[in-house]
Protein backbone atom coordinates (compact mmCIF):
# COMPACT_ATOMS: atom_id res chain seq x y z
CA UNK A 1 0.00 0.00 0.00
CA UNK A 2 2.78 2.44 0.87
CA UNK A 3 4.57 1.69 -2.41
CA UNK A 4 1.42 2.66 -4.31
CA UNK A 5 1.20 5.92 -2.38
CA UNK A 6 4.89 6.72 -2.91
CA UNK A 7 4.72 6.12 -6.66
CA UNK A 8 5.34 9.50 -8.36
CA UNK A 9 3.21 8.60 -11.36
CA UNK A 10 0.16 7.93 -9.17
CA UNK A 11 0.63 11.15 -7.20
CA UNK A 12 1.04 13.35 -10.27
CA UNK A 13 -1.97 11.79 -12.01
CA UNK A 14 -4.07 12.18 -8.84
CA UNK A 15 -3.21 15.87 -8.53
CA UNK A 16 -3.99 16.52 -12.20
CA UNK A 17 -7.34 14.68 -12.03
CA UNK A 18 -8.37 16.51 -8.86
CA UNK A 19 -7.25 19.78 -10.41
CA UNK A 20 -9.54 19.20 -13.39
CA UNK A 21 -12.45 18.30 -11.10
CA UNK A 22 -11.98 21.33 -8.86
CA UNK A 23 -11.55 23.63 -11.85
CA UNK A 24 -14.86 22.43 -13.25
CA UNK A 25 -16.48 23.10 -9.85
CA UNK A 26 -15.01 26.59 -9.59
CA UNK A 27 -15.86 27.46 -13.19
CA UNK A 28 -19.50 26.47 -12.64
CA UNK A 29 -19.92 28.82 -9.67
CA UNK A 30 -22.06 31.93 -10.06
CA UNK A 31 -19.75 34.96 -10.20
CA UNK A 32 -22.45 37.51 -11.03
CA UNK A 33 -21.40 41.05 -10.36
CA UNK A 34 -17.80 40.37 -9.41
CA UNK A 35 -16.23 41.70 -12.58
CA UNK A 36 -12.54 41.13 -13.16
CA UNK A 37 -11.96 39.42 -9.82
CA UNK A 38 -13.95 36.43 -11.11
CA UNK A 39 -11.16 35.68 -13.58
CA UNK A 40 -8.68 35.39 -10.73
CA UNK A 41 -11.02 33.46 -8.45
CA UNK A 42 -11.73 30.81 -11.08
CA UNK A 43 -8.08 29.84 -11.28
CA UNK A 44 -7.37 29.48 -7.54
CA UNK A 45 -7.68 25.64 -7.57
CA UNK A 46 -5.29 25.52 -10.53
CA UNK A 47 -2.74 27.65 -8.69
CA UNK A 48 -3.05 25.38 -5.66
CA UNK A 49 -2.56 22.35 -7.94
CA UNK A 50 0.54 23.79 -9.57
CA UNK A 51 1.94 24.71 -6.15
CA UNK A 52 1.22 21.17 -4.96
CA UNK A 53 3.11 19.69 -7.91
CA UNK A 54 6.09 21.99 -7.32
CA UNK A 55 6.15 21.12 -3.61
CA UNK A 56 5.83 17.44 -4.48
CA UNK A 57 8.84 17.58 -6.82
CA UNK A 58 10.90 19.46 -4.22
CA UNK A 59 9.93 16.95 -1.53
CA UNK A 60 10.93 14.10 -3.87
CA UNK A 61 14.40 15.63 -4.07
CA UNK A 62 14.77 16.16 -0.33
CA UNK A 63 12.81 13.30 1.24
CA UNK A 64 12.30 9.87 -0.30
CA UNK A 65 9.49 8.73 2.00
CA UNK A 66 6.08 10.17 2.79
CA UNK A 67 5.84 12.37 -0.33
CA UNK A 68 2.23 11.34 -0.66
CA UNK A 69 1.40 13.55 2.32
CA UNK A 70 2.13 16.62 0.17
CA UNK A 71 -0.24 15.23 -2.45
CA UNK A 72 -3.01 14.58 0.08
CA UNK A 73 -2.68 18.08 1.58
CA UNK A 74 -2.80 19.63 -1.90
CA UNK A 75 -5.84 17.59 -2.92
CA UNK A 76 -7.72 18.51 0.26
CA UNK A 77 -6.87 22.20 -0.11
CA UNK A 78 -8.02 22.19 -3.75
CA UNK A 79 -11.37 20.69 -2.75
CA UNK A 80 -11.77 23.17 0.11
CA UNK A 81 -11.01 26.13 -2.18
CA UNK A 82 -13.39 24.92 -4.89
CA UNK A 83 -16.15 24.23 -2.37
CA UNK A 84 -15.78 27.66 -0.77
CA UNK A 85 -15.87 29.33 -4.17
CA UNK A 86 -18.95 27.36 -5.13
CA UNK A 87 -20.99 28.13 -2.01
CA UNK A 88 -20.06 31.83 -1.80
CA UNK A 89 -22.83 34.21 -2.84
CA UNK A 90 -20.94 36.80 -4.90
CA UNK A 91 -24.03 38.90 -5.54
CA UNK A 92 -23.92 40.18 -1.94
CA UNK A 93 -20.24 41.11 -1.91
CA UNK A 94 -18.96 44.55 -2.78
Amino acid sequence: MISILNNPKNNIIAVIIVEIITLSISFSADYSGTGMIAVILKWIPALIGITTLILYFVSRLLIKKYNWIVTIIGIISMFIAAYNLYITDFSQTV
